[in-house]
């Protein structure tokens, strides 16, 4: 039995769950766990600059005709985008690493769940035949796709997140390397 098309709001809840999987991953590992810390923190830098990506290149210009407050939308995005950073930029190993832990859980819920799964896509799930939130939704999950296999994305994603680092954990990660600093 063929699996039945997925909507637009299905595969975007759907992918709100990845998220909200990584962020419960993230909260259960041990402050002691720094590697497996950095390696989720970097997972969900990725998977959210991939949501966002979908959204607002496919999402929601689909949908400004249904849907007048995307503005709040796109400024909840820059909010999410802030903090993802508050937190890559955070020890792992640390308790300011938890706070922003916590706040970036708020602000993807505020945005995910109260804002979008609450509000706006039951209003788009009203207004916009199933037809159309099916092919929508076909565009979106293989965007989503091709972005998860883009080699050429993962090195930039990895290349943000260093630089956003700073650069004297440029080289953190790798035993024996040095910073860019020249010192260990």
């Amino acid at each position: 039995m063929a699996t039945p098309p997925k909507t637009a709001t299905r595969v975007l809840c759907e992918h709100h769950g990845v998220l909200r999987g990584i962020m419960e991953r993230l909260s259960r590992t041990s402050r002691d766990d720094v590697e497996q810390r950095r390696a989720l923190t970097d997972e969900l830098y990725g998977e959210v600059q991939m949501h966002e990506r979908i959204e607002e290149d496919i999402f929601y210009p689909e949908i400004g005709d249904i849907h007048t407050e995307l503005d709040a939308a796109w400024s909840e995005h820059r909010q999410m985008t802030d903090q993802l950073v508050a937190l890559l930029r955070a020890d792992p190993g640390g308790v300011r690493f938890e706070e922003e832990l916590r706040v970036m859980r708020d602000v993807l819920e505020a945005h995910a769940h109260l804002d979008e799964e609450l509000e706006m896509f039951p209003e788009v799930e009203r207004q916009m035949d199933e037809e159309r939130l099916v092919e929508l939704g076909e565009r979106l999950q293989q965007r989503l796709e091709r972005l998860r296999s883009s080699r050429a994305l993962r090195a930039r994603h990895r290349l943000e997140r260093m630089l956003l680092r700073g650069p004297g954990r440029l080289f953190a990660r790798g035993a024996g390397r040095r910073s860019v600093r020249g010192d260990h």
